[in-house]
């Protein structure tokens, strides 16, 4: 392992939705520092070979606990991995990094995001509404009602604060609400109530590039207003 990976112990699994667990990880005596929507790295050895996956902690740094949505694939290799976990085991993980964080707590803000890419959104929101003095609005695209994350989490920070707008669009289910992918639903959710906002993107690659396409050339964001990883045009 990496000399600087840090040994945390599984302390809490709950079923989100049928694909995805929220796993509690303490390191006691240690405290996380991060920038929320910042990434930490689940590393394991399989057959002498170091992997490792990012996944964003939800919850808030400053303790020594941090929560992670993790949605199981077939295929995972880390995923897999940590499904088969039981409360109690020890989970290696290296420290947070990554380029999606809050730039700006006094700028309007606009988080984008569909299936785990609502991790870093939900961090960087949990943030601005303990910060921030603008609106905020936060669009979610899954596929079905049964796949939305932290659903209640966002209902109920919804009810609380005033200034903040929650937009729920489904790709593969018929109901009362949007429809279709959620990046084509941006002028219906904000209306004309944000001056000039900041906008946050995490979701898979094509998503992403697309959200800054539309964000670009059909509402004319400039290009310095708008937040990824960095990395997905070169994953398209």
């Amino acid at each position: 392992m990496p000399d600087d990976t840090i040994e945390t112990t599984l302390t809490s699994i709950h079923q989100m939705t049928p694909r995805v667990k929220q796993y509690v990880l303490q390191a006691p005596g240690h405290t996380f520092n991060y920038k929320p929507g910042q990434h930490v790295r689940i590393a394991i050895r399989q057959d002498g070979d170091l992997v490792q996956r990012p996944y964003t902690p939800v919850s808030l740094p400053g303790t020594d606990t941090i929560a992670l949505g993790i949605k199981k694939y077939d295929d995972g290799t880390l995923s897999t991995y940590m499904d088969e976990r039981e409360m109690g085991d020890t989970i290696e993980i290296i420290p947070p990094g990554g380029n999606l964080h809050l730039r700006d707590t006094d700028r309007d803000v606009v988080f984008l995001s569909t299936g785990t890419g609502i991790t870093p959104m939900t961090a960087m929101l949990k943030q601005y509404l303990r910060e921030g003095t603008g609106q905020a609005a936060f669009l979610y695209g899954e596929r079905t009602q049964e796949d939305i994350m932290y659903r209640e989490t966002l209902d109920h920070l919804s009810a609380d604060h005033a200034n903040l707008r929650v937009f729920y669009s489904l790709s593969h289910e018929e109901w009362d609400g949007p429809t279709g992918f959620v990046q084509t639903h941006i002028k219906d959710a904000l209306g004309t109530d944000f001056d000039d906002p900041h906008y946050y993107i995490c979701g898979i690659p094509p998503m992403v590039v697309e959200t800054e396409d539309v964000l670009k050339n059909e509402h004319g964001v400039a290009e310095d207003a708008i937040f990824t990883e960095g990395w997905e045009s070169s994953a398209v």
